[in-house]
């Protein structure tokens, strides 16, 4: 068992790097922020932020709340993803039944102008998906077992590498989340300004199952004496492993913003956000299962072997994120309000570190990844608009909206692109009681790579899949002003 064993430390060294530079990407773009109204406008909310919600959006948007606030939210997502592997189609459909975020807004008494304070939670990325696939594999993926076992197998190396079904699962479920302080003040009668410092929070769970099973017989090896006479006949059975990581995120947030309105009934609001170090504190289980039977010719018998391993692990690093800049305009006539936005991140910017308690020879590996940034990943711009019409004297609002957001990596395929449409309903029940209700449907492709740390050389074709998303959000909040 001893090649095997390594074999295995391999692939969890794999594990501990699973978040390279494109995983860090993928982990910090497309954060989709919260706030029952401004996902029904399609995130188009900067030059708007007049809840709770703009402790995120733009928190100079807080100095236009007179009263006391107290706000609450609820998520559901529902997540579809079609995988494509080996010309079949696996289709798994996921529900996801979230709290995401409370808040208190207080305006502190004034002579003239406005001083608002605002504490509160969200979450403001999900980390929920799940996608399977398989097939019947002829593509060779170099894995190969030592054989140890008490019927004098001595490391006899057998390959155990096509001709086999394979079905593999990844799930994860976790979120990244904010705890908040947001002030706001009006520095002039036309312009207010903001800050919100965040202190990061969230986790997540990630479990891959990967098995193959010889399900007709096809690595079997005729086992044979020094003088080349058969003994025995050897069959492999299946070969298992299942990987999980619970990730804990944190860090400090620090974003400005303003708010100005030239006119009456236009707003333009801007927002930054600097850089920030997500920290991530990775704990990692490994276990895998190796099957086969060994039939001992000259007894006319059959040893079936079961050989598992287990193994446990730490890690911990942080992912630099780079500015973020927004800039959101809002123009009303009469009942109705249009909006629109933008949100810059130049990705190139983005850095992965090593923690201070992580290994110093981990540097080098960091630093490799780091080096492969210009060459992968690109600055790109986020568009949202958004339409809201005013009913029964501002009673009842109708709201509508569209995001579209670029990939952060060169040279990929638009429909790696995503696509947003939203739509909602604000109904204010009472002089103070507003309850505002969204929906949100996104779509997009990605073709994935699975390669594993047993390809030793990286020279292997990986597994492909083609994979198609559809995420539907059912977002529901209560705001009571007091």
């Amino acid at each position: 068992m001893l090649n095997k064993i390594l074999i295995l430390i391999i692939l969890m060294g794999g594990l501990v790097f699973a978040q390279d530079i494109e995983e860090a990407a993928n982990l910090s773009e497309n954060e989709h922020g919260f706030g029952i109204k401004a996902a029904a406008l399609g995130n188009a909310f900067t030059g708007i932020a007049d809840d709770y919600s703009a402790i995120y959006w733009n928190p100079a948007g807080l100095a236009q709340i007179k009263m006391q606030q107290l706000y609450g939210s609820l998520n559901h997502l529902q997540v579809k993803t079609d995988a494509t592997y080996l010309g079949n189609t696996t289709k798994v459909d996921q529900g996801f039944t979230k709290f995401q975020s409370f808040g208190y807004v207080y305006p502190f008494p004034t002579r003239r102008g406005s001083l608002v304070l605002a504490l509160g939670y969200q979450r403001v990325k999900d980390l929920n998906g799940l996608t399977q696939f398989g097939g019947y594999n002829t593509t060779s993926n170099d894995l190969a077992f030592s054989i140890y076992n008490d019927l004098g197998y001595d490391g006899l190396i057998l390959p155990f590498d096509r001709d086999f079904d394979l079905t593999q699962s990844i799930r994860q479920e976790g979120h990244l989340a904010q705890w908040s302080v947001g002030l706001a003040i009006d520095l002039a009668p036309n312009f207010s300004a903001g800050a919100t410092f965040n202190l990061l929070g969230g986790s997540s769970d990630y479990r891959l199952k990967y098995e193959q099973v010889d399900t007709q017989g096809k690595n079997s090896y005729d086992i044979t004496d020094d003088n080349g006479n058969p003994i025995d006949e050897f069959y492999y059975n299946y070969y298992k492993l299942e990987q999980m990581v619970n990730t804990e995120y944190s860090g400090i947030q620090l974003k400005l913003g303003g708010l100005w309105k030239p006119r009456k009934n236009l707003r333009v609001g801007a927002t930054i956000t600097f850089p920030t170090a997500l920290g991530l504190d990775e704990s990692w289980t490994y276990s895998d299962e190796l099957s086969y039977d060994v039939h001992v010719l000259a007894e006319d018998r059959t040893y079936n072997y079961v050989e598992p391993f287990d193994s446990t692990g730490k890690f911990s690093y942080e992912i630099e994120e780079p500015f973020k800049f927004d800039l959101g305009i809002a123009y009303s006539v009469k009942n109705l309000t249009l909006a629109g936005g933008l949100r810059y991140v130049d990705w190139t910017q983005l850095k992965l570190k090593r923690a201070d308690e992580t290994p110093e020879w981990y540097e080098s590996y960091f630093a490799e990844q780091n080096d492969r940034v210009p060459t992968l990943l690109r600055a790109v711009t986020t568009y949202s608009a958004g339409v809201q019409y005013a009913l029964f004297d501002n009673t009842l609002q109708l709201r509508a909206g569209y995001r579209y957001v670029p990939s952060p990596f060169k040279d990929v395929d638009k429909k790696v692109d995503k696509t947003f449409y939203s739509a909602g309903v604000g109904l204010r029940v009472s002089e103070t009681t507003m309850i505002d209700v969204a929906v949100v449907h996104s779509f997009w492709e990605a073709k994935k790579y699975y390669r594993y740390d047993w390809d030793y050389d990286q020279t292997l074709t990986p597994m492909t899949t083609n994979e198609k998303y559809t995420l539907d959000k059912l977002q529901v909040g209560l705001t009571v002003a007091f």
